[in-house]
């Protein structure tokens, strides 16, 4: 049997319960402006790289 450890919700850190997914606690329990601004700072902090020819 794998184990799947716990998810944890990048925005509030909460650990959800093992039959819920992230998509529906983003859904439920955080505004758009909140998944918004998680997001859009993940994406400030990713280093763009060029691809090679």
């Amino acid at each position: 049997m794998v184990f799947k450890p716990p998810v944890e919700c990048p925005i509030c850190r909460d650990v959800l319960e093992l039959d819920r997914t992230l998509e529906d606690h983003l859904v439920e329990t955080h505004t758009h402006i909140e998944v918004a601004r998680y997001v859009t700072s993940r994406s400030d902090q990713v280093e763009v790289q060029p691809i090679p020819d």
